[in-house]
This record gives structure tokens, C-alpha cells and sequence, in this order.
């Protein structure tokens, strides 16, 4: 089911707001190179991203979005074309704003 099309029931589930962006960042699992991820959606909870490269669930990984430091998660979902990934701590209300604002998703 594509992401902007949820049930109400899994909008309920969501804990937190969700903006539709688009930002190249980089991935980096320990011990490896890191790679390229287009992250489509992001909260203070979590992201959403597209790769090419394989994840799997329960990698602990960090992404380096732009002008930004690493910030820790693990991936709780993945599949053929991305992932979902929830953040070790959630990011601070104002820096997530920042965020949304600096990378927004021009083509939704």
C-alpha cells in the first residue's frame, strides 16, 4: 500500500507527525562503507527511505543527512525498494522543523 494512501487505523497508530521530504543522506551499518538513501518521509520518531542497497530488520545503522551529525536507528521494516527506520532518540521538535522546512518534497 503506498504511504499516502493509510487506513485510519494505521494513522492511529503512528506516534508521531509525518513530512513527506526529500533528502539524499547516507547510511552507514558498523564496519561498512556507507551508502546512498533517499529518505521520502520523516518524523521525530523515524524515517522512511528508498535504496537500492539491501537492509534488514534490526540493523542498527546511522544517517548523516546534510549539515547534519549521524543520527542512530535501528530498521524495523524492509523490502525490495527501501526501508523503514525508527530513531534511537527522537530528534528535537525544533531541529525536526528545521528539517521538513530546508528538504521538502516538491513533487507531492
Amino acid at each position: 500500500m503506498p504511504f499516502d494512501k493509510l487506513s485510519k487505523a494505521e494513522e492511529d497508530r503512528r506516534i508521531a507527525l509525518r513530512a513527506a521530504v526529500a533528502i539524499e543522506a547516507d547510511l552507514r551499518k558498523p564496519g561498512r562503507t556507507p551508502f546512498k538513501i533517499l529518505i521520502r518521509d520523516l518524523s521525530r520518531t523515524g524515517c522512511r527511505a528508498d535504496t537500492l542497497t539491501k537492509t534488514y530488520e534490526n540493523d542498527r545503522v546511522w544517517i548523516t543527512l546534510p549539515g547534519f551529525a549521524p543520527i542512530e536507528g535501528t530498521i524495523r521494516w524492509a523490502n525490495s525498494r527501501g526501508f523503514g527506520c525508527e530513531w534511537a532518540s527522537p530528534i528535537h521538535a525544533s531541529v525536526f522543523d528545521h528539517i521538513r522546512a530546508r528538504f521538502p518534497d516538491m513533487f507531492r
